[in-house]
C-alpha cells in the first residue's frame, strides 16, 4: 500500500518528517517497507500563461505558443494545440529536469523556430499517461500566478510511504486505516472523514431497483443515484495521489470512486444508469457458461460458483473483481448507479483465482473489507462525485442486506502478563484500547473489547493481547528468560539427521532442497517398491502427480541446471520419501549424494572426472563420523545403476541403501554427460548409531613415525579386509591406515598382488622409537600371515 505523506497528514496531523512516521509506525507493527519519491527528478517547471497561439511557418502540424513564464514572455514550440489564450500551462525552460530525461532541458531550433524549453503534457510531468495533450492547469489556487513552481503548487515533492500489508491486516489498505495505527502510535488527533451529501429531491428508489438472490455470497449491496454528470477529468491534486498510489487517473467519476477506495479500503464501482436494463441491479450467480466482458475487453467465461452483479436481462460485472464494459462510465454518462457492497471474502478469492484476475478491489474483498464502511464510503464516493462533475446526489440509498453486529473479545491483563513478559495491569489494557479506537469496559477480572468491523484480524484474546504489545512498542519489551521448565533440546532423531547433514558438508558436498512431487518418469528408474509410486489426490500439476519415493530424481534435476556451467557439482539432500505399502503409504527418512563432472577446480587441480570413488570416499567419511564401522557392501542392486560399477550398502549383513554409478543411459536422459556417481541410504539405522557414539579422544602433541609397507596377498583377499586387519593388530599405537597403490602382474607370482600402505605410528604421551614402532610392524606382519596368507615384501 502506498500511503502519501500529505493524505495522511490531512486524516492524522503530525509534525514528524516522513523518516520519522516510517520508524514510528515500524516500531508498533506496521512495515514501512521504504520511501518513495515519485517526482524527484522534475525541477525547475514553471507556470505559464498562454498569451498567443500561432501557427508554425514551416510545419502544419508544429504550432507557436508565446507565453507568460512571470513577468518574462518566452515563445515554445509545441507538438500539439489543445490550449488558447488565456490558459495557464506547465513550462520548462532551458535548465529544467522532467521525469525520464537524460540531462537538463536546451534552447533548440525546431524547424527554423527556436524553441526556449517546451510546455508540458501530463505523461511528461509524470502524472499519468495521457501524451494528447499539453496540461491545462485549471481549479487550483494561486495557479493565476505565472511563474510560480509547478512542484511546490501541485506537491510534487511529495513522500510516498511503501507499506508493506500483511494478509490479516487488510484494514491497512486504506489511508484512514495508516492514518488511525499512527494516531495510535503517537496518541495523536484523528481526524473524522466527512461524508455528508446535499441530495436532491427526487429518491434514489425511484429511479433504480436493488434485488440480492444470495445473500450468503453479498450480505450487504448498497445503491446510491447522481444525475446530471458531466465526465471530465478530476482536479489536478487528486490525479497527482492517485499517480503517487500507483493508480492511472481515468475520469472525475471513476476517480472518485478510486480515491475513496484508496482513502477508506472500500471498493465501489459506477454504472451508466442508462445502460442498465430496468434500470436495476440483480445480484445472483453465474449461469454455467455465462460469457461476460470485462472493462480490460477480454471475454470470461463464468460458472455457477461465481457471483456476478446483473441487471433485469444480463451480467454486468463479475462481484468485487471487476466491471463489465457494456455499462461503463464514459463522454456519453449523464446519469451514475453508484455501488457499495460487501461480499463473502471466500467467493471473490475463488472467482479471481480461477480466471487469474487480480484488481484492487479483488485484493480487498478476499481479505475483508469493513462491514460498517459501505454506507459511508458510498455517501463520501457520491459527495466527490457530485463537486468534481457538477451531479446532484439523489434523496436516500438503495439497500439490502444489514451490518453485522459487532463481537465483543475479552482479555485478561493476567494472561497480558504472562504472554507479552512484563506487568500488565488493567489500566494498560484499556489505555491501550483506547489508543486503538477500541471500545473496552471493565468486567471483573476481565477487560471486554467491543472489535469494529474493521479489524478481521482481531478474533481471540491473544489478538489483542498482540495489540497491547504493539502499543507498548515491540522495542520496548524486554527479553527475559521464560520462568517455567522445560526439556528443550533437540530430539535424538534431530541431533542425529543434523550429525547426517553436517558429515556430508564437511566432505565437500553441498545441500539442496527439492520438492516432494515426482512423475511417471521419476518412478519408472527403478525395479522395486519405489517403482510403485503413491499418488496424489490434488496434484500442483499433472506430471508430476505422485509423492517421491527417492531423492536421486530431484538430485538429477539440480545437477542437470549446475552442469551448464562445467563445474564440480558434488550435491545431497536428506528428506522424506513414500512408499507404496500393502495397507497404507510408507514414509522414510534417506540421505543421499550426487557427484559428477570435473574432480577438481582450478590450478593445478587433478584432471579427472568423478566417479565411484569419490562417492564412495563420502559415504565412508559419513559413517565415520556417525561412528559406524561395520558395514559393508553387497550385490549389484539393478536399475537405475550401472551393473559393474555398483553396490547394495550393507549394516549388520542388511542393505540400507545403494551406491554406485547411474547408468550412462540414465545420466543421459536427465541431461548429464559422463559418469554420475550416488548413493542413497535409509537414515533410521545410522541415526540409531549415531546415538551411541563413544567418547572422544583428544590429538597427541607428539609427531607421528610413519612407515609405508607393502604386502603380497592372493589377488581375491580384500583391500578392505586387510587394512581392517592392520588396524586391529596395531590398535594401541597405530594413528592411521591409508592404501595408496595395488600392484599386479610380472614380477609378482601369478595370482598375486601387492597391497601398499602407509601406516602412521603415534602415541598420546610420548614420541615413539625405531624399536617401538619396529615391534609394531612386525606383529602387523604376522597377523596379516595368519589371517591371509600373506608376506611382508622387503623394501
Amino acid at each position: 500500500m502506498k500511503v502519501p505523506v500529505s493524505w495522511l497528514r490531512e486524516h492524522c496531523p503530525t509534525d514528524l518528517t516522513p523518516e520519522e512516521i516510517a520508524v514510528v509506525l515500524t516500531e508498533h507493527g506496521v512495515e514501512v517497507d521504504r520511501i518513495l519519491r515519485p517526482w524527484q527528478g522534475l525541477s525547475g517547471v514553471l507556470v505559464a500563461k498562454v498569451l498567443e497561439v500561432t501557427d508554425h511557418p514551416n510545419s502544419e502540424k508544429l504550432c507557436l505558443a508565446r507565453i507568460d513564464a512571470g513577468g518574462e514572455e518566452r515563445r515554445v514550440v509545441v507538438g500539439v494545440r489543445n490550449m488558447v489564450r488565456g490558459d495557464l500551462v506547465p513550462y520548462a525552460p532551458p535548465g529544467a529536469t522532467l521525469p525520464g530525461l537524460d540531462g537538463p532541458l536546451e534552447q533548440k531550433t525546431i524547424r527554423g523556430e527556436t524553441s526556449d524549453g517546451m510546455l508540458c503534457s501530463p505523461k511528461e510531468l509524470g502524472l499519468s499517461a495521457d501524451h494528447s495533450g499539453i496540461l491545462i492547469l485549471a481549479g487550483l489556487a494561486q495557479a493565476d500566478q505565472p511563474g510560480r513552481d509547478l512542484v511546490e503548487l501541485l506537491h510534487l515533492n511529495e513522500a510516498v510511504l511503501d507499506i508493506e500489508v500483511h494478509p490479516n491486516r487488510p484494514d491497512l489498505l486504506s489511508v484512514v486505516g495508516v492514518a488511525r495505527e499512527l494516531a495510535a502510535a503517537t496518541s495523536g488527533e484523528l481526524r473524522p472523514l466527512d461524508s455528508t451529501v446535499n441530495e436532491g429531491e427526487e429518491k434514489a428508489s425511484e429511479a433504480a431497483t436493488v434485488e440480492v438472490l444470495d445473500l450468503e455470497r453479498c450480505p450487504h449491496y448498497l445503491a446510491r443515484v447522481i444525475r446530471g454528470v458531466r465526465i471530465g477529468p478530476s482536479p489536478l491534486h487528486v490525479q497527482v495521489r492517485l499517480t503517487a498510489c500507483g493508480m492511472r487517473p481515468l475520469s472525475n467519476v471513476v476517480d472518485a470512486t478510486n480515491y475513496v477506495l484508496l482513502e477508506m479500503g472500500q471498493p465501489m464501482h459506477p454504472f451508466d444508469l442508462a445502460k442498465l436494463r430496468g434500470p436495476g441491479i440483480v445480484v445472483r450467480r453465474a449461469a454455467g457458461g455465462e460469457v461476460l466482458v470485462t472493462l480490460d475487453e477480454v471475454e470470461r467465461e463464468l460458472t455457477d460458483e461465481d457471483l456476478v452483479i446483473a441487471d433485469t436481462e444480463r451480467g454486468v460485472a463479475i462481484a468485487g473483481i471487476m466491471g463489465g464494459g457494456d455499462t461503463e462510465v464514459g463522454e456519453g454518462t449523464n446519469d451514475v448507479l453508484l455501488e457499495s457492497a460487501h461480499f463473502q471474502p471466500t467467493g471473490v478469492l475463488r472467482t479471481a483465482r480461477r480466471l487469474g484476475l487480480k484488481t484492487e478491489a479483488s485484493i480487498r474483498f478476499e481479505r475483508g473489507i469493513d462491514p460498517e464502511g459501505v454506507a459511508p464510503a458510498a455517501a463520501r464516493a457520491a459527495r466527490l462525485i457530485a463537486a468534481w462533475s457538477g451531479g446532484t446526489v439523489l434523496s436516500g440509498e438503495i439497500g439490502v442486506g444489514e451490518v453485522p453486529s459487532r463481537r465483543t473479545v475479552s482479555v485478561r491483563p493476567s494472561r497480558a502478563t504472562l504472554l507479552l513478559g512484563v506487568e500488565t495491569t488493567t489500566a494498560d489494557v484499556t489505555g491501550a484500547m483506547a489508543r486503538l479506537r477500541l471500545p473496552a469496559r471493565e468486567a471483573g477480572e476481565v477487560v471486554d473489547v467491543e472489535v469494529p468491523g474493521s479489524r478481521v484480524d482481531l478474533e481471540i484474546e491473544a489478538d489483542l493481547i498482540e495489540e497491547i504489545g504493539r502499543m507498548r512498542g515491540y522495542a520496548n519489551l524486554p527479553s527475559t528468560l521464560p520462568g517455567v521448565r522445560q526439556a528443550g533440546g533437540l530430539t535424538a532423531e534431530q541431533r542425529g539427521g543434523r550429525l547426517l547433514r553436517d558429515a556430508l558438508v564437511r566432505a565437500g558436498l553441498h545441500e539442496v532442497w527439492s520438492l516432494s512431487f515426482a512423475s511417471e518418469r521419476d518412478l519408472a528408474l527403478f525395479e522395486d517398491d519405489r517403482r510403485s509410486g503413491v499418488a496424489i489426490a490434488n496434484p500442483i500439476s499433472e506430471e508430476e502427480r505422485f509423492l517421491r519415493s527417492s531423492l536421486l530424481p530431484g538430485l538429477l534435476r539440480a545437477a542437470a541446471v549446475a552442469a551448464s556451467n562445467r563445474q564440480s557439482i558434488r550435491l545431497f539432500e536428506s528428506g522424506h520419501v513414500t512408499r507404496a505399502g500393502t495397507d497404507a503409504p510408507i514414509e522414510q527418512d534417506v540421505v543421499a549424494a550426487l557427484v559428477t563432472g570435473p574432480a577438481g577446480e582450478g590450478w593445478p587441480a587433478e584432471r579427472r572426472e568423478h566417479d565411484y570413488l569419490d562417492a564412495k570416499g563420502a559415504l565412508e567419511r559419513l559413517m565415520a563420523e556417525v561412528g559406524v564401522a561395520d558395514w559393508s557392501v553387497g550385490d549389484a542392486p539393478g536399475a537405475p545403476y550401472h551393473p559393474g560399477r555398483s553396490a547394495a550398502v550393507l549394516l549388520d549383513g542388511k542393505p540400507i541403501g545403494e551406491i554406485g554409478e547411474l547408468h550412462p543411459s540414465v545420466a543421459h536422459a536427465y541431461g548429464l554427460e559422463g559418469r554420475v556417481a550416488v548413493f542413497e541410504l535409509r537414515t533410521e539405522p545410522l541415526v540409531v548409531r549415531a546415538g551411541a557414539l563413544g567418547a572422544l579422544r583428544s590429538f597427541s602433541r607428539f609427531p607421528p613415525a610413519r612407515r609405508d609397507v607393502a604386502f603380497l596377498v592372493d589377488r581375491p583377499v580384500p583391500a578392505g579386509a586387510v587394512r581392517d586387519a592392520i588396524a586391529d593388530a596395531g590398535a594401541e599405537l597405530l594413528d592411521r591406515v591409508v592404501l595408496f597403490d595395488v600392484f599386479e602382474g610380472d614380477p609378482l607370482p601369478e595370482g598375486k598382488k601387492s597391497l601398499a600402505f602407509t601406516l602412521d605410528f603415534r602415541a598420546p604421551d610420548r614420541t615413539l622409537t625405531d624399536d617401538e614402532v619396529s615391534e609394531r610392524v612386525q606383529a602387523i606382519s604376522e597377523r596379516i600371515a595368519a589371517d591371509f596368507a600373506g608376506e611382508l615384501r622387503a623394501g
